[in-house]
Protein backbone atom coordinates (compact mmCIF):
# COMPACT_ATOMS: atom_id res chain seq x y z
CA UNK A 1 0.00 0.00 0.00
CA UNK A 2 1.45 3.77 -1.49
CA UNK A 3 1.07 6.48 1.29
CA UNK A 4 -0.46 9.50 0.39
CA UNK A 5 2.10 11.61 0.26
CA UNK A 6 3.74 9.04 -2.69
CA UNK A 7 0.08 9.01 -4.18
CA UNK A 8 0.26 12.37 -4.34
CA UNK A 9 3.54 12.67 -6.12
CA UNK A 10 2.34 9.84 -8.70
CA UNK A 11 -0.90 12.41 -9.30
CA UNK A 12 1.13 15.27 -9.73
CA UNK A 13 2.69 13.29 -12.41
CA UNK A 14 -0.35 12.39 -14.50
CA UNK A 15 -1.40 15.61 -14.26
CA UNK A 16 1.45 17.64 -15.65
CA UNK A 17 3.48 14.41 -17.53
CA UNK A 18 6.79 15.84 -16.80
CA UNK A 19 9.49 14.27 -18.75
CA UNK A 20 11.60 12.06 -17.33
CA UNK A 21 15.29 12.81 -16.06
CA UNK A 22 13.60 16.26 -16.34
CA UNK A 23 15.31 17.89 -13.31
CA UNK A 24 11.79 19.22 -13.04
CA UNK A 25 10.36 20.72 -9.29
CA UNK A 26 6.57 19.98 -8.92
CA UNK A 27 4.92 21.08 -6.07
CA UNK A 28 1.31 21.23 -5.74
CA UNK A 29 -0.75 23.98 -3.86
CA UNK A 30 -3.07 23.42 -0.89
CA UNK A 31 -6.94 23.46 -1.66
CA UNK A 32 -9.24 26.07 -0.12
CA UNK A 33 -9.81 24.10 2.74
CA UNK A 34 -6.11 23.34 3.34
CA UNK A 35 -5.26 26.84 2.73
CA UNK A 36 -7.33 28.08 5.70
CA UNK A 37 -5.06 26.08 8.24
CA UNK A 38 -3.79 27.91 11.18
CA UNK A 39 -6.27 30.94 10.60
CA UNK A 40 -8.05 30.17 13.83
CA UNK A 41 -5.35 32.60 15.38
CA UNK A 42 -6.33 36.21 15.05
CA UNK A 43 -3.14 37.07 12.95
CA UNK A 44 -2.21 40.86 12.83
CA UNK A 45 -0.10 41.09 9.40
CA UNK A 46 1.45 44.82 10.27
CA UNK A 47 4.47 44.50 13.10
CA UNK A 48 4.33 48.73 13.81
CA UNK A 49 0.03 48.59 14.27
CA UNK A 50 0.78 45.70 16.60
CA UNK A 51 2.90 47.22 18.64
CA UNK A 52 0.74 49.97 19.02
CA UNK A 53 -1.96 47.84 19.52
CA UNK A 54 -0.26 45.90 22.10
CA UNK A 55 0.29 49.22 24.25
CA UNK A 56 -3.03 49.96 23.99
CA UNK A 57 -4.17 46.61 25.37
CA UNK A 58 -1.54 46.18 27.96
CA UNK A 59 -0.71 43.05 26.31
CA UNK A 60 2.51 41.25 25.04
CA UNK A 61 2.91 40.72 21.29
CA UNK A 62 4.14 37.30 19.83
CA UNK A 63 5.42 37.68 16.04
CA UNK A 64 5.41 34.52 14.31
CA UNK A 65 8.16 35.14 11.76
CA UNK A 66 7.87 32.68 8.94
CA UNK A 67 10.89 34.42 7.06
CA UNK A 68 13.59 37.37 6.87
CA UNK A 69 15.42 39.49 4.71
CA UNK A 70 17.44 38.27 2.11
CA UNK A 71 17.30 34.33 3.24
CA UNK A 72 18.36 31.66 1.47
CA UNK A 73 16.88 29.14 2.94
CA UNK A 74 14.56 26.91 0.07
CA UNK A 75 11.90 25.56 1.54
CA UNK A 76 10.03 28.91 3.23
CA UNK A 77 7.16 28.30 1.88
CA UNK A 78 6.54 24.50 2.80
CA UNK A 79 7.98 25.24 6.33
CA UNK A 80 5.34 28.22 6.62
CA UNK A 81 2.88 25.35 6.13
CA UNK A 82 4.09 23.04 8.37
CA UNK A 83 3.85 25.96 11.05
CA UNK A 84 0.41 27.23 9.92
CA UNK A 85 -0.82 23.37 9.54
CA UNK A 86 0.75 22.51 12.90
CA UNK A 87 0.98 24.51 16.02
CA UNK A 88 -1.15 27.00 14.59
CA UNK A 89 -3.45 24.25 14.05
CA UNK A 90 -3.93 22.91 17.43
CA UNK A 91 -6.34 24.69 18.82
CA UNK A 92 -5.11 24.62 22.70
CA UNK A 93 -1.89 26.69 20.67
CA UNK A 94 -4.80 28.91 18.73
CA UNK A 95 -6.75 29.67 21.70
CA UNK A 96 -3.76 30.54 24.21
CA UNK A 97 -1.81 32.70 21.69
CA UNK A 98 -5.27 34.75 20.97
CA UNK A 99 -5.97 35.18 24.68
CA UNK A 100 -2.60 35.86 26.19
CA UNK A 101 -1.05 37.76 23.43
CA UNK A 102 -1.34 40.13 20.08
CA UNK A 103 -0.60 37.98 17.43
CA UNK A 104 1.42 38.85 14.48
CA UNK A 105 2.33 36.88 11.55
CA UNK A 106 4.64 38.78 9.15
CA UNK A 107 8.01 38.70 7.31
CA UNK A 108 10.90 40.24 8.55
CA UNK A 109 11.85 43.15 6.32
CA UNK A 110 15.03 44.93 5.74
CA UNK A 111 13.91 47.19 8.48
CA UNK A 112 13.12 44.64 10.97
CA UNK A 113 15.75 42.67 10.34
CA UNK A 114 17.93 45.66 11.39
CA UNK A 115 16.09 46.25 14.13
CA UNK A 116 16.10 42.97 15.58
CA UNK A 117 18.81 41.54 14.57
CA UNK A 118 17.73 39.13 12.45
CA UNK A 119 20.45 37.86 9.75
CA UNK A 120 20.86 35.09 8.05
CA UNK A 121 21.87 32.01 9.49
CA UNK A 122 21.61 33.84 13.02
CA UNK A 123 18.04 33.46 13.18
CA UNK A 124 16.55 30.26 11.00
CA UNK A 125 12.94 30.01 10.30
CA UNK A 126 10.38 28.92 11.31
CA UNK A 127 10.93 31.16 14.69
CA UNK A 128 8.94 33.89 16.73
CA UNK A 129 9.91 36.88 19.20
CA UNK A 130 7.67 37.64 21.92
CA UNK A 131 7.61 41.73 22.85
CA UNK A 132 5.68 43.01 26.11
CA UNK A 133 3.04 45.80 26.33
CA UNK A 134 5.82 48.36 26.24
CA UNK A 135 7.73 46.83 23.06
CA UNK A 136 10.26 45.72 24.81
CA UNK A 137 12.27 42.19 23.37
CA UNK A 138 11.14 39.36 26.24
CA UNK A 139 12.18 36.33 24.48
CA UNK A 140 12.95 34.03 20.82
CA UNK A 141 12.97 31.03 19.49
CA UNK A 142 14.23 29.92 15.99
CA UNK A 143 15.26 26.49 14.44
CA UNK A 144 11.75 25.06 15.26
CA UNK A 145 12.33 21.57 13.78
CA UNK A 146 9.72 19.73 15.83
CA UNK A 147 6.64 20.57 17.16
CA UNK A 148 4.98 19.22 20.39
CA UNK A 149 2.04 20.82 21.82
CA UNK A 150 3.14 20.81 25.28
CA UNK A 151 7.20 22.01 24.02
CA UNK A 152 5.71 24.92 21.72
CA UNK A 153 3.81 26.21 24.22
CA UNK A 154 5.99 25.99 27.23
CA UNK A 155 7.85 28.99 26.46
CA UNK A 156 4.94 31.16 25.96
CA UNK A 157 3.22 30.05 28.96
CA UNK A 158 6.58 30.94 31.12
CA UNK A 159 7.32 34.36 29.19
CA UNK A 160 3.37 35.19 29.98
CA UNK A 161 3.23 33.99 33.42
CA UNK A 162 0.43 31.45 32.38
CA UNK A 163 0.22 27.31 32.83
CA UNK A 164 0.35 25.50 29.72
CA UNK A 165 -2.61 24.11 28.72
CA UNK A 166 -0.88 21.00 26.82
CA UNK A 167 1.40 19.47 29.34
CA UNK A 168 -0.88 16.27 28.71
CA UNK A 169 0.74 16.41 25.30
CA UNK A 170 -2.11 17.08 23.29
CA UNK A 171 -3.57 19.45 20.94
CA UNK A 172 -6.79 19.65 21.54
CA UNK A 173 -9.57 18.56 24.26
CA UNK A 174 -9.75 14.57 23.39
CA UNK A 175 -13.53 14.91 24.56
CA UNK A 176 -13.66 16.88 21.25
CA UNK A 177 -15.17 15.10 18.49
CA UNK A 178 -12.85 16.63 15.80
CA UNK A 179 -9.77 16.33 17.75
CA UNK A 180 -10.82 12.39 19.03
CA UNK A 181 -11.02 11.75 15.02
CA UNK A 182 -7.84 13.67 14.52
CA UNK A 183 -6.26 11.87 17.45
CA UNK A 184 -7.31 8.47 16.03
CA UNK A 185 -6.50 9.20 12.93
CA UNK A 186 -2.87 9.55 14.28
CA UNK A 187 -2.89 6.24 15.81
CA UNK A 188 -3.60 4.67 12.87
CA UNK A 189 -1.26 6.10 10.51
CA UNK A 190 1.66 5.40 13.51
CA UNK A 191 0.27 1.81 13.21
CA UNK A 192 0.59 2.13 9.51
CA UNK A 193 -2.34 1.57 9.40
CA UNK A 194 -2.52 4.70 6.45
CA UNK A 195 -6.17 4.38 4.92
CA UNK A 196 -7.83 4.05 8.21
CA UNK A 197 -5.95 7.24 9.15
CA UNK A 198 -6.78 8.72 6.02
CA UNK A 199 -10.90 7.35 6.45
CA UNK A 200 -11.02 9.60 10.20
CA UNK A 201 -9.29 12.69 8.37
CA UNK A 202 -11.20 12.87 5.23
CA UNK A 203 -14.16 12.59 7.97
CA UNK A 204 -13.13 15.40 9.81
CA UNK A 205 -13.18 17.44 6.75
CA UNK A 206 -16.66 16.61 6.13
CA UNK A 207 -18.45 16.61 9.67
CA UNK A 208 -16.17 19.41 11.11
CA UNK A 209 -15.31 21.82 8.14
CA UNK A 210 -15.35 24.93 10.04
CA UNK A 211 -12.94 23.29 12.34
CA UNK A 212 -9.11 24.15 12.55
CA UNK A 213 -8.29 20.08 12.52
CA UNK A 214 -10.11 19.78 9.61
CA UNK A 215 -8.37 22.32 7.53
CA UNK A 216 -4.89 20.70 8.73
CA UNK A 217 -6.69 17.02 8.15
CA UNK A 218 -6.76 18.62 4.85
CA UNK A 219 -3.35 20.12 4.36
CA UNK A 220 -1.76 16.30 5.70
CA UNK A 221 -4.30 14.46 3.25
CA UNK A 222 -2.54 16.53 0.41
CA UNK A 223 0.84 15.91 1.50
CA UNK A 224 1.40 19.87 2.41
CA UNK A 225 1.70 18.56 6.70
CA UNK A 226 4.43 18.34 8.97
CA UNK A 227 2.96 15.02 10.59
CA UNK A 228 2.58 13.31 7.84
CA UNK A 229 6.68 14.19 6.91
CA UNK A 230 7.22 13.17 10.66
CA UNK A 231 7.91 16.91 12.22
CA UNK A 232 4.83 16.46 14.61
CA UNK A 233 4.64 14.81 17.83
CA UNK A 234 2.48 14.01 20.56
CA UNK A 235 5.43 11.78 22.55
CA UNK A 236 5.54 11.50 26.15
CA UNK A 237 8.29 13.74 27.28
CA UNK A 238 9.75 13.96 30.65
CA UNK A 239 9.60 17.52 31.79
CA UNK A 240 13.22 18.88 31.69
CA UNK A 241 12.34 18.27 27.21
CA UNK A 242 10.06 21.03 27.27
CA UNK A 243 12.78 23.64 28.73
CA UNK A 244 13.94 26.02 25.93
CA UNK A 245 17.42 25.85 24.46
CA UNK A 246 19.78 28.44 22.34
CA UNK A 247 19.50 26.17 19.55
CA UNK A 248 15.74 25.80 19.31
CA UNK A 249 14.01 22.90 19.32
CA UNK A 250 17.24 20.86 20.23
CA UNK A 251 17.02 18.73 23.37
CA UNK A 252 19.17 20.36 26.59
CA UNK A 253 22.36 18.63 27.58
CA UNK A 254 22.10 15.72 30.11
CA UNK A 255 18.35 15.44 29.65
CA UNK A 256 18.83 11.82 27.84
CA UNK A 257 21.12 9.19 28.16
CA UNK A 258 22.94 7.38 25.07
CA UNK A 259 20.21 4.47 26.13
CA UNK A 260 17.36 6.75 26.01
CA UNK A 261 18.27 8.28 22.47
CA UNK A 262 18.79 4.61 21.09
CA UNK A 263 15.02 4.06 22.65
CA UNK A 264 13.65 7.01 21.52
CA UNK A 265 14.74 6.88 18.02
CA UNK A 266 14.61 3.47 17.12
CA UNK A 267 10.24 3.83 18.38
CA UNK A 268 10.57 7.13 16.05
CA UNK A 269 11.68 4.94 13.12
CA UNK A 270 9.32 2.22 13.87
CA UNK A 271 6.09 4.93 13.51
CA UNK A 272 7.39 7.02 10.80
CA UNK A 273 8.23 3.82 8.70
CA UNK A 274 5.27 2.97 5.88
CA UNK A 275 3.14 0.04 5.52
CA UNK A 276 5.17 -0.86 2.67
CA UNK A 277 7.87 -1.13 4.53
CA UNK A 278 9.74 2.39 3.50
CA UNK A 279 9.98 5.43 4.90
CA UNK A 280 8.55 8.21 2.79
CA UNK A 281 8.61 11.58 4.63
CA UNK A 282 11.55 12.92 2.35
CA UNK A 283 10.54 15.55 0.07
CA UNK A 284 14.73 15.69 -1.15
CA UNK A 285 13.64 17.06 -5.06
CA UNK A 286 16.67 19.23 -6.11
CA UNK A 287 17.45 16.40 -8.61
CA UNK A 288 13.54 16.89 -10.18
CA UNK A 289 10.05 15.27 -8.29
CA UNK A 290 10.84 12.03 -10.70
CA UNK A 291 14.07 11.55 -8.09
CA UNK A 292 12.02 10.96 -5.34
CA UNK A 293 11.11 7.40 -6.04
CA UNK A 294 15.27 6.91 -5.74
CA UNK A 295 15.35 9.40 -2.59
CA UNK A 296 12.97 7.29 -0.94
CA UNK A 297 14.97 4.07 -1.62
CA UNK A 298 18.61 5.58 -0.05
CA UNK A 299 16.91 6.71 3.02
CA UNK A 300 14.90 3.79 3.19
CA UNK A 301 18.29 2.35 3.52
CA UNK A 302 19.78 4.36 5.70
CA UNK A 303 16.96 4.00 8.18
CA UNK A 304 17.38 0.18 7.74
CA UNK A 305 20.89 -0.03 8.72
CA UNK A 306 20.10 2.30 12.01
CA UNK A 307 17.09 -0.32 12.82
CA UNK A 308 20.12 -3.09 12.36
CA UNK A 309 22.32 -1.38 14.69
CA UNK A 310 19.55 -0.68 17.45
CA UNK A 311 18.61 -4.70 16.98
CA UNK A 312 22.59 -5.79 17.33
CA UNK A 313 22.32 -3.69 20.77
CA UNK A 314 19.77 -5.57 22.44
CA UNK A 315 19.66 -8.61 24.46
CA UNK A 316 17.24 -10.56 23.03
CA UNK A 317 15.21 -9.98 19.38
CA UNK A 318 12.19 -7.11 19.78
CA UNK A 319 9.16 -8.60 17.45
CA UNK A 320 8.78 -5.12 16.27
CA UNK A 321 11.92 -4.25 15.39
CA UNK A 322 12.03 -7.84 13.60
CA UNK A 323 8.79 -7.04 11.91
CA UNK A 324 10.07 -3.41 10.85
CA UNK A 325 13.63 -4.98 9.20
CA UNK A 326 11.77 -7.66 7.45
CA UNK A 327 9.62 -4.84 5.69
CA UNK A 328 12.26 -2.95 5.34
CA UNK A 329 14.67 -5.43 3.47
CA UNK A 330 11.34 -5.79 0.95
CA UNK A 331 11.00 -2.35 0.34
CA UNK A 332 14.62 -1.59 -0.04
CA UNK A 333 15.25 -4.97 -2.41
CA UNK A 334 11.90 -4.53 -4.53
CA UNK A 335 13.14 -3.37 -7.73
CA UNK A 336 9.89 -1.50 -8.99
CA UNK A 337 10.42 0.98 -6.11
CA UNK A 338 13.39 2.58 -8.34
CA UNK A 339 13.14 5.07 -10.76
CA UNK A 340 16.21 3.83 -13.79
CA UNK A 341 14.85 7.07 -15.95
CA UNK A 342 15.93 9.25 -13.53
CA UNK A 343 19.78 9.75 -13.02
CA UNK A 344 20.10 12.59 -10.85
CA UNK A 345 19.26 10.57 -7.44
CA UNK A 346 20.06 6.71 -8.43
CA UNK A 347 23.66 6.78 -7.15
CA UNK A 348 22.40 7.01 -3.60
CA UNK A 349 19.61 4.94 -4.15
CA UNK A 350 22.31 1.66 -5.34
CA UNK A 351 25.23 3.09 -2.85
CA UNK A 352 22.76 2.75 0.05
CA UNK A 353 21.12 0.13 -1.23
CA UNK A 354 24.58 -1.66 -1.24
CA UNK A 355 25.88 -0.17 2.51
CA UNK A 356 22.13 -1.71 4.04
CA UNK A 357 22.75 -5.24 2.70
CA UNK A 358 26.41 -5.46 3.29
CA UNK A 359 25.70 -4.26 6.82
CA UNK A 360 22.69 -6.67 7.43
CA UNK A 361 25.37 -9.74 6.04
CA UNK A 362 27.51 -8.64 8.55
CA UNK A 363 25.18 -8.52 11.17
CA UNK A 364 23.02 -11.27 10.72
CA UNK A 365 24.98 -13.51 8.23
CA UNK A 366 22.35 -16.80 8.13
CA UNK A 367 20.76 -14.24 5.53
CA UNK A 368 23.32 -14.81 3.20
CA UNK A 369 22.01 -16.35 1.02
CA UNK A 370 19.02 -14.70 0.61
CA UNK A 371 20.40 -10.95 0.57
CA UNK A 372 23.33 -11.38 -1.51
CA UNK A 373 21.40 -11.57 -5.09
CA UNK A 374 20.43 -7.82 -4.34
CA UNK A 375 23.57 -6.94 -3.44
CA UNK A 376 25.21 -8.25 -5.80
CA UNK A 377 22.60 -6.33 -8.02
CA UNK A 378 23.73 -2.98 -6.24
CA UNK A 379 27.20 -3.42 -7.14
CA UNK A 380 26.47 -4.29 -10.37
CA UNK A 381 24.57 -1.20 -10.80
CA UNK A 382 27.00 0.75 -9.14
CA UNK A 383 29.54 -0.19 -11.13
CA UNK A 384 27.38 0.37 -14.50
CA UNK A 385 26.97 4.21 -13.36
CA UNK A 386 30.37 4.72 -12.95
CA UNK A 387 31.29 7.69 -15.75
CA UNK A 388 33.35 7.36 -18.65
CA UNK A 389 35.56 9.66 -16.99
CA UNK A 390 36.12 7.14 -13.93
CA UNK A 391 33.89 9.68 -11.95
CA UNK A 392 30.61 8.59 -10.10
CA UNK A 393 27.88 11.36 -9.93
CA UNK A 394 24.84 12.37 -8.39
CA UNK A 395 23.10 15.69 -9.88
CA UNK A 396 26.41 16.36 -11.05
CA UNK A 397 29.99 14.13 -10.97
CA UNK A 398 32.12 15.06 -7.86
CA UNK A 399 34.55 13.22 -5.80
CA UNK A 400 32.25 12.54 -2.99
CA UNK A 401 30.06 10.19 -4.70
CA UNK A 402 32.52 8.90 -6.26
CA UNK A 403 34.48 8.29 -2.83
CA UNK A 404 30.83 6.97 -1.54
CA UNK A 405 30.83 4.17 -4.82
CA UNK A 406 34.57 3.52 -3.49
CA UNK A 407 33.40 2.56 0.00
CA UNK A 408 30.70 0.74 -0.73
CA UNK A 409 32.51 -1.42 -3.29
CA UNK A 410 34.90 -2.11 -0.61
CA UNK A 411 32.46 -3.05 2.20
CA UNK A 412 30.23 -5.64 -0.50
CA UNK A 413 34.34 -7.33 -1.38
CA UNK A 414 34.78 -7.53 2.50
CA UNK A 415 31.70 -10.11 2.84
CA UNK A 416 32.25 -11.66 -0.63
CA UNK A 417 30.82 -9.96 -3.16
CA UNK A 418 32.84 -9.41 -6.40
CA UNK A 419 30.67 -7.34 -9.02
CA UNK A 420 32.29 -8.42 -12.80
CA UNK A 421 34.77 -5.82 -13.72
CA UNK A 422 35.31 -4.47 -10.64
CA UNK A 423 39.55 -4.12 -10.86
CA UNK A 424 39.37 -1.53 -13.61
CA UNK A 425 36.19 0.38 -11.89
CA UNK A 426 38.09 1.02 -9.09
CA UNK A 427 41.01 1.75 -10.58
CA UNK A 428 39.50 4.42 -12.41
CA UNK A 429 37.85 5.66 -9.73
CA UNK A 430 40.84 6.34 -7.91
CA UNK A 431 42.31 7.82 -10.80
CA UNK A 432 39.76 10.33 -11.16
CA UNK A 433 39.06 10.88 -7.01
CA UNK A 434 43.28 11.99 -6.95
CA UNK A 435 42.62 14.24 -9.70
CA UNK A 436 40.29 15.93 -7.15
CA UNK A 437 42.43 16.67 -4.01
CA UNK A 438 44.29 19.25 -3.83
CA UNK A 439 48.09 18.88 -2.24
CA UNK A 440 46.66 20.61 1.33
CA UNK A 441 44.35 17.31 1.07
CA UNK A 442 40.99 19.31 0.23
CA UNK A 443 38.84 17.85 -2.05
CA UNK A 444 36.72 19.94 -4.74
CA UNK A 445 33.24 20.35 -4.94
CA UNK A 446 32.61 19.16 -8.33
CA UNK A 447 35.10 17.64 -11.38
CA UNK A 448 38.20 19.80 -12.16
CA UNK A 449 38.39 20.82 -15.76
CA UNK A 450 41.61 20.77 -17.27
CA UNK A 451 43.87 22.06 -14.48
CA UNK A 452 44.98 20.83 -11.08
CA UNK A 453 42.15 20.61 -8.23
CA UNK A 454 40.93 24.12 -6.20
CA UNK A 455 39.19 23.49 -3.02
CA UNK A 456 40.15 24.96 0.68
CA UNK A 457 39.66 22.63 3.69
CA UNK A 458 36.94 25.41 5.19
CA UNK A 459 34.49 24.01 2.33
CA UNK A 460 36.00 19.67 3.04
CA UNK A 461 35.33 19.03 6.64
CA UNK A 462 33.62 15.59 4.89
CA UNK A 463 35.08 15.42 1.43
CA UNK A 464 38.26 15.01 3.25
CA UNK A 465 37.78 12.24 5.48
CA UNK A 466 35.39 10.48 3.10
CA UNK A 467 38.00 10.79 0.34
CA UNK A 468 40.87 9.36 2.33
CA UNK A 469 38.59 6.46 3.61
CA UNK A 470 37.88 5.44 0.02
CA UNK A 471 41.56 5.59 -1.27
CA UNK A 472 42.75 3.96 2.46
CA UNK A 473 40.49 1.28 1.14
CA UNK A 474 42.13 0.68 -2.24
CA UNK A 475 45.42 1.82 -2.32
CA UNK A 476 46.69 3.13 1.07
CA UNK A 477 50.19 4.45 0.11
CA UNK A 478 48.16 6.73 -2.01
CA UNK A 479 46.50 8.44 1.36
CA UNK A 480 47.23 11.48 3.44
CA UNK A 481 46.33 9.50 6.41
CA UNK A 482 43.12 8.94 7.92
CA UNK A 483 44.45 10.51 11.08
CA UNK A 484 45.61 13.64 9.34
CA UNK A 485 41.91 13.41 7.35
CA UNK A 486 40.22 13.40 10.88
CA UNK A 487 42.04 15.89 12.53
CA UNK A 488 42.12 18.47 9.36
CA UNK A 489 38.06 17.47 9.59
CA UNK A 490 37.52 18.98 13.04
CA UNK A 491 39.74 21.34 12.61
CA UNK A 492 37.00 23.54 10.35
CA UNK A 493 33.81 22.01 11.43
CA UNK A 494 33.10 25.58 11.73
CA UNK A 495 32.13 26.42 8.66
CA UNK A 496 29.92 22.82 8.68
CA UNK A 497 27.97 22.89 11.74
CA UNK A 498 25.76 26.07 11.31
CA UNK A 499 24.21 24.19 8.07
CA UNK A 500 22.53 21.75 10.49
CA UNK A 501 18.38 22.72 10.04
CA UNK A 502 19.18 24.30 6.91
CA UNK A 503 17.96 23.95 3.45
CA UNK A 504 19.56 24.67 0.52
CA UNK A 505 23.32 25.94 1.04
CA UNK A 506 24.77 28.06 4.16
CA UNK A 507 27.69 29.61 2.49
CA UNK A 508 30.32 29.79 -0.13
CA UNK A 509 31.59 26.57 1.24
CA UNK A 510 28.54 24.88 -0.21
CA UNK A 511 27.49 23.45 2.85
CA UNK A 512 23.52 22.94 3.50
CA UNK A 513 21.40 21.27 6.12
CA UNK A 514 21.92 17.87 3.78
CA UNK A 515 25.55 17.65 4.14
CA UNK A 516 25.26 17.57 7.88
CA UNK A 517 24.76 13.81 8.92
CA UNK A 518 26.59 13.43 5.72
CA UNK A 519 29.29 14.94 6.26
CA UNK A 520 29.32 13.53 10.11
CA UNK A 521 28.87 9.57 9.25
CA UNK A 522 32.29 10.49 6.50
CA UNK A 523 33.84 11.36 9.87
CA UNK A 524 32.58 8.58 11.73
CA UNK A 525 33.77 6.20 9.32
CA UNK A 526 37.08 7.26 8.87
CA UNK A 527 37.49 7.61 12.74
CA UNK A 528 36.61 3.97 13.22
CA UNK A 529 38.85 2.78 10.04
CA UNK A 530 41.99 4.54 12.09
CA UNK A 531 44.10 2.08 13.96
CA UNK A 532 42.96 0.96 17.73
CA UNK A 533 44.80 3.05 20.23
CA UNK A 534 44.80 6.05 22.31
CA UNK A 535 44.75 8.54 19.27
CA UNK A 536 41.03 6.87 17.83
CA UNK A 537 39.74 6.48 21.29
CA UNK A 538 40.21 10.47 21.97
CA UNK A 539 38.67 11.48 18.44
CA UNK A 540 35.89 8.57 18.53
CA UNK A 541 34.77 10.44 21.86
CA UNK A 542 34.79 14.14 20.30
CA UNK A 543 33.09 12.53 17.89
CA UNK A 544 30.34 11.12 19.97
CA UNK A 545 29.81 14.05 22.14
CA UNK A 546 29.05 15.78 19.44
CA UNK A 547 26.65 13.48 18.44
CA UNK A 548 24.94 13.60 21.84
CA UNK A 549 24.34 17.17 21.51
CA UNK A 550 22.28 17.07 18.30
CA UNK A 551 19.24 15.53 19.35
CA UNK A 552 15.61 16.91 19.12
CA UNK A 553 13.35 17.40 22.40
CA UNK A 554 12.19 14.37 21.64
CA UNK A 555 15.26 12.00 21.43
CA UNK A 556 14.99 12.26 17.49
CA UNK A 557 17.79 13.46 15.40
CA UNK A 558 17.38 16.30 12.92
CA UNK A 559 18.49 17.39 9.28
CA UNK A 560 17.07 19.43 6.99
CA UNK A 561 13.42 19.70 6.07
CA UNK A 562 13.88 18.31 2.57
CA UNK A 563 15.45 14.84 3.95
CA UNK A 564 13.65 14.89 6.93
CA UNK A 565 14.13 13.49 10.59
CA UNK A 566 13.97 10.03 9.44
CA UNK A 567 17.17 10.49 7.43
CA UNK A 568 18.73 12.55 10.00
CA UNK A 569 17.73 9.88 12.67
CA UNK A 570 18.92 7.02 10.84
CA UNK A 571 22.30 8.62 9.90
CA UNK A 572 22.79 9.30 13.81
CA UNK A 573 22.22 6.05 15.09
CA UNK A 574 24.61 4.62 12.06
CA UNK A 575 26.95 6.70 13.23
CA UNK A 576 26.39 5.90 17.13
CA UNK A 577 26.49 2.52 16.11
CA UNK A 578 29.77 2.53 14.47
CA UNK A 579 31.06 4.11 17.27
CA UNK A 580 30.22 1.89 19.93
CA UNK A 581 31.53 -0.87 18.10
CA UNK A 582 35.18 0.74 18.50
CA UNK A 583 36.98 -1.59 21.16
Amino acid sequence: MRTFLCTAFLAAFAVTAPAQNSGRKIRTQPSELAARAGSAVEWRTDLASALEEAKEEKKPLFWYVPTIHRSPMDRKVEIDRYMMAGPFSWPRVSSFVNEHFIPVRMKAGREECDTYELKPLGFVEPGWIVFDAKGKELGREHKITTFHPARFLSPLAELSKKENPAMDGLPGDAEDAATARWLTGVTHWLSQREEEARAEWTAITKEHADHPLAWKAAMELEGHGPFVHAFATYAALPAKALEPSAEGTTVLPGVYSEGDLWERSAAFLLAAQRSHGGWEDSTYDFGGTDGLPNVFVAISSVCTIGLLEHAARLDEPDPAVEAALERALGYISDESKLNREDTDEQFWAHAYLARALTRWIELRPSDRERVTPTLERATADLITTQGKDGAWAHEYANPFVTSDALIALAEAKRVGVVPEDLPQAVERGLASLLLCRTTEGAYSYGQPRRRAARASMEGSVGRTPRGELAITLWAPKDSIGLKKAVALSFEHEEHLLPAQKYDDHTSSHAYGGFFFYYDLLARTEAIAALPKGAARGRVAKDQHEQLMGLPEFDGVFMDSHEIGRAYGTGMALWCLGTLGGLD
